[in-house]
């Protein structure tokens, strides 16, 4: 039995108009087709509890040659390779990375650190657990193994932003104590 189509109107300006129409051109589909499959993206969207800030920065992220998807037995062979050499260089190489992105970030008029660490939660290399009252922070990471390349990542990250941090080690956390 075909699916009930109902019928409703939906008053769009001028600009949304010539967007719709656009994408509809583009994709070779009905106006209707668009309109349909914009309200199951955003259902899906809202399902998943993506806030639109979040959505826009993932598609940031995900639109720029210069991050990659990695798979997490990859990453963790990866890790733990490096973990085992105690070579100064790379390390150097990892702080100055941090710095870079931290200058990056500074230059998109992003100042403060918790917006830092809630736009690099979206990468996946760890989960930010709630600051505490005292500016600190706890990141909730997948495996032991990250916690060495992101205290060298965020030592140079936070120089970029001049703040003073120490870092505490535990199994799976990373705690960042924010020097007065």
């Amino acid at each position: 039995m075909p699916e009930k189509i109902m019928r409703i109107s939906v008053a769009v300006d001028e600009n949304i108009r010539n967007i719709i129409e656009d994408l509809a051109k583009r994709e070779n589909k009905t106006i209707s087709d668009i309109i349909r499959q914009a309200i199951s993206f955003y259902h899906m969207i809202k399902s998943r509890n993506l806030s639109s800030n979040a959505l826009k920065r993932y598609m940031d992220i995900l639109s720029t040659s210069d991050n990659i998807i990695v798979d997490l037995e990859l990453w963790l062979a990866i890790l733990d390779v490096i973990n085992k050499h105690d070579d100064k260089e790379f390390w150097d190489i990892v702080e100055r990375i941090g710095f870079e992105h931290g200058m990056e970030l500074r230059s998109r008029g992003i100042e403060d650190i918790k917006d830092v660490l809630r736009i690099l939660e979206l990468k996946h290399l760890f989960k930010l657990k709630e600051s505490e009252s005292n500016g600190n922070y706890t990141l909730i990471l997948a495996t032991r193994n990250e916690a060495n390349i992101l205290r060298h990542y965020f030592k140079g990250l936070f120089k970029a932003f001049g703040v003073d941090v120490d870092f505490v080690e535990g199994i799976r956390k990373l705690i960042i104590l924010v020097k007065k």
